[in-house]
């Protein structure tokens, strides 16, 4: 029930992803066309559908969005790093083929926030590392734990949580799990994942009533910064991904909002 759920709310979120509306536009276009009729609706629908494309598909749009996502969280001071015990790490996806060996089954986004990980368990040793992340298409269920095996061939000790497979699982979880083994889910932790990710991943776990301490890492605007090459006035899959990401957070994030506005409002 949980993974039908998850793919249920994934595909109605890929329906908004630019690149879909792209695809939806196009296709009542060639309807109307078919029906030859309303052709002003159908130019417009054209129009529409070649705007966001090109501005999705170059780093104009996927920049700005990104930016206004990322802009407010930077690395927190040494001071406050050496004062928690915990450091969080929310995984991105891992893929689940039985044929994929452990190094094959993470995406970019895993990986970036896994070595940063391993690099503050090298400088602070007396840290614990714990990995929040499940991966749907695996049988048994796992996810971070392949993440585990990772960093224990590396000399690496870490906590893999695997149940996840979203962010506000990955709060309730958490939660559970500290109440469990240390009893105080009050005590600060550092919370590492992507930048773009973190204005949702720390209003959901400040909504659980966590205290979470944002470590942005991967700041994916970079990758799209404007310039007045000719390369970057030329569509780019990267950007619609990077346009899709943000997107997603930004619909995400509005949806948890309203949520818990409309409770809270009506408790």
């Amino acid at each position: 029930m949980a993974n039908f759920t998850f793919s249920l709310k994934k595909f109605f979120l890929f329906l908004f992803y630019p690149s879909s509306l792209i695809l939806i536009f196009f296709l009542l276009i060639s309807i109307y066309v078919i029906l030859d009729k309303r052709k002003g609706r159908r130019r417009f629908l054209l129009f529409l559908a070649i705007f966001l494309y090109y501005f999705s598909s170059t780093p104009f749009l996927p920049y700005f969005l990104l930016k206004q996502l990322e802009k407010n969280y930077s690395i927190p001071p040494k001071e406050e790093i050496a004062k928690v015990k915990n450091v969080v790490v929310l995984t991105g996806r891992i893929y689940g083929e039985e044929t994929l060996s452990p190094e094959e089954r993470f995406s970019r986004e895993t990986l970036v926030r896994f070595l940063k990980a391993l690099e503050l368990k090298k400088q602070y040793p007396d840290k614990k590392i714990i990995l929040l992340g499940g991966s749907y298409e695996d049988k048994n269920n796992k996810g971070a734990s392949y993440l585990k095996m990772l960093a224990e061939n590396f000399g690496f000790e870490v906590e893999a949580l695997d149940v996840p497979l979203d962010t506000i699982t990955s709060a309730k979880i958490l939660k559970e799990y500290l109440l469990k083994n240390e009893k105080n889910v009050n005590s600060p932790f550092l919370l590492l994942t992507s930048a773009y990710h973190l204005p949702r991943a720390y209003y959901l776990f400040k909504k659980e009533g966590l205290n979470p301490i944002p470590y942005p890492t991967n700041y994916s605007y970079k990758l799209c910064k404007p310039s007045f090459s000719i390369w970057k006035f030329l569509p780019n899959d990267l950007y619609i991904d990077l346009t899709n990401r943000a997107t997603h957070e930004y619909l995400a994030l509005g949806f948890y909002k309203m949520k818990y506005f409309i409770l809270e409002k009506f408790k």
